[in-house]
């Protein structure tokens, strides 16, 4: 049977490992090149969205096509986003390969400079977000309830597709702390994408970013006595009474 096209669940909600498999699944069997650049642009736009480590997924796949197969435009448009996934020497092949001269580089990809820093694969999560989220995002009632672990925070945006329907796309375990022209930018990005589509309709057709919302939801454990975190914040609280 044959391989399906990846859809924006599997490219956002997948977990690491099982999303490396699909993609690289898919190109085995596909051989498109264009549709796994994208699929490469989407988890690049998603891993500075989330606070889960996506960095450089797929990297000997997204190597290995830049600096062997024919050239497209897909791969002209995209291939400066991918700039963290070589090294110097490696780069100055996928530029050569893809432009006639440096004078023709440049001028292709002037426009998008300013927004490459967005969505840099060397960019790694840490826990520090996730430290600071919790003190500098919670009330304190909220900081009461539960340790840090057993918060999650989402990023609920709202899109429209080629026909002007409006659907939502939330991205779970995201940095609500992103600077507004960051996400903005962030999401304009997957609106250059053509990869989505339902029904034959392009979905992420355009932003409408002003009805961005943050959710903030806290973990539930059925039994609290298993949870080591919830324990140690018991003990803690109970040595200074």
């Amino acid at each position: 049977m044959a391989v399906k096209p990846l859809n924006e669940r599997q490219l956002f909600r997948m977990k690491r490992v099982s999303l490396e498999k699909r993609i690289n699944q898919y190109y085995s069997e596909t051989q498109d090149v264009d549709s796994v650049i994208e699929y490469g642009m989407a988890v690049l736009v998603f891993n500075a969205i989330t606070m889960t480590n996506y960095s450089f997924i797929c990297k000997h796949l997204f190597k290995e096509i830049f600096l062997t197969s024919e050239p497209t435009d897909i791969l002209r448009e995209y291939c400066l986003y991918f700039y963290d996934y070589f090294e110097y020497h490696e780069w100055e092949i996928v530029r050569d390969r893809l432009f006639k001269n440096r004078a023709e580089f440049s001028e292709r990809t002037r426009a998008i400079r300013p927004e490459t820093k967005y969505v840099r694969a060397a960019s790694v999560p840490t826990n520090k977000k996730l430290d600071w989220l919790y003190e500098n995002y919670l009330e304190e009632w909220q900081r009461k309830l539960a340790v840090k672990e057993r918060y999650n925070y989402a990023l609920n945006t709202v899109f429209l597709d080629e026909n002007g329907k409006r659907h939502k796309q939330k991205f779970l375990n995201a940095d609500v702390s992103i600077p507004p022209t960051k996400l903005k930018t962030l999401l304009e990005l997957l609106t250059r994408l053509t990869i989505f589509e339902k029904n034959g309709v392009r979905r992420f057709y355009e932003s409408v970013y002003p009805e961005c919302e943050v959710s903030v939801g806290r973990k539930h454990y059925a039994d609290e006595a298993k949870d080591a975190a919830y324990l140690q914040r018991k003990r803690e609280e109970a040595e200074t009474l």
